[in-house]
């Protein structure tokens, strides 16, 4: 099992005979789609000349018109009923709505007990209801689609000590994960993050480490007192890791290739495909700065006010931005965006593998969640104040 996802990993790495290689020349336009020992390959090419049509989204509710105030919105899975789980992590609670928009239930709260939460990170979808992953407790927790609390599972207690990411786990109990982050210090300069994909075969035993992969990108700068701080460099890389029930979707925004797994770590789709990478402008560098100090508010120390102004950047725009896994192995691909969008261009991959549509969707909000008809949007404005917005899209 660790030999084929390290194999699909490394071949993920070296962008496997990318897209305008040699021996593509003559490969027509268009999406090619081959079947190859159980592994579905997707040859986007340039995603950039692909011209899918527009798909329209239309809004099912939004817990801003609702009158609901969330705090530091973890996750969400849409759910088997048509309804939403939402883990509002702030509040160490899950919400629950129906399909159009009525709070069915808020479950957990703080605690330790069977059903409470420290700190609910991660929601996975299963036949019966969801799971919920607390990172603090390093426990998986199972609800009903009603709410009900069904059973609860301890992991490793190493996985508390930095965050786990579940992906993905199967009936049998298998599941995927990856570490959060490492938090490497270091003399002044930017450095990549690592992860390292966890395969638990059993519920409170020691995982195995399968691979280790390039994750967050940051720069790091000294402090008065020689302390460190430490911000993500503008245009930094990233890992783009998530899942869907028993598979797992996992990739590196350095280049357009996506990899997805079975729980058990068997590769069953490759994505590849060229975009973004056009160069950084003078103007977007700028732009950048000045979104990061007014992130600190008015009064911004002076020593962060020079460490932004000399942190290191990435020359070139990342291949994409970000990746959400559906059901049966489709895939929303968020492209990169040039100065002066407003709105980002997502991919709408079906099953297939083939182009179902495109959407334009606010250039900063985040897709959490997807499924064939429906997607669930995080939107965040200047104060802070997060809402999510359920929409439905054909």
């Amino acid at each position: 099992m660790g030999r084929l996802l390290f194999a699909g990993l490394l071949c993920t790495s070296l962008a496997c005979a990318e897209p305008g290689s040699e021996g593509d020349a003559a490969t027509p336009r268009g999406v090619l789609v081959s079947d190859s020992a159980g592994v579905r390959n997707v040859d986007l090419g340039a995603v950039e000349e692909l011209a899918p049509p527009g798909l329209t989204p239309t809004l099912v509710f939004s817990t801003r018109d609702l009158g609901i105030e969330l705090f530091w919105v973890g996750d969400a899975v849409l759910l088997g009923n048509g309804g939403l789980a939402l883990a509002n992590t702030g509040s160490s609670e899950v919400l629950l709505f129906s399909g159009d928009g009525s709070t069915t239930a808020r479950i957990g709260g703080q605690g330790e007990g069977p059903g409470e939460f420290s700190s609910v990170s991660t929601l996975l979808a299963t036949d019966e209801g969801f799971l919920a992953y607390d990172a603090r407790l390093a426990r998986l927790s199972e609800f009903s689609e009603s709410g009900k609390f069904l059973t609860s599972s301890p992991l490793s207690p190493q996985s508390a000590i930095v965050s786990l990411k579940p992906l993905a786990r199967d009936a049998a109990g298998r599941m995927l994960a990856i570490l959060g982050e490492q938090r490497f210090f270091l003399p002044e300069g930017m450095k990549r993050d690592t992860t390292p994909i966890l395969s638990f075969t059993d519920s409170g035993a020691e995982p195995d480490t399968l691979g280790m992969l390039p994750a967050q990108e940051w720069a790091y700068g000294g402090m008065p007192g020689g302390g460190m701080t430490r911000t993500e460099p503008a245009f930094g890389r990233n890992i783009a890791a998530g899942g869907f029930r028993d598979r797992a979707l996992i990739g590196d925004n350095d280049v357009l290739n996506l990899s997805v797994y079975g729980a058990d770590g068997r590769l069953t789709r490759l994505i590849r495909g060229s975009g973004g990478g056009w160069t950084v402008t003078a103007d977007e560098i700028e732009a950048w700065r000045a979104a990061r100090l007014a992130r600190r508010g008015p009064d911004v120390p002076e020593y962060y006010v020079e460490f932004v102004r000399n942190a290191p950047w990435r020359e070139t725009h990342p291949a994409f931005h970000s990746a959400v896994l559906g059901p049966d192995e489709m895939v929303w691909i968020g492209l990169a965006t040039r100065a002066g969008d407003e709105t980002r261009c997502w991919l709408v991959l079906g099953p297939d593998g083939q182009p179902r549509g495109q959407l334009d969707l606010p250039k900063e909000a985040r897709v959490l969640a997807i499924d064939a008809d429906r997607f669930v949007l995080l939107q965040t404005n200047a104060l802070d104040e997060e809402e999510i917005r359920l929409y439905r899209y054909r």
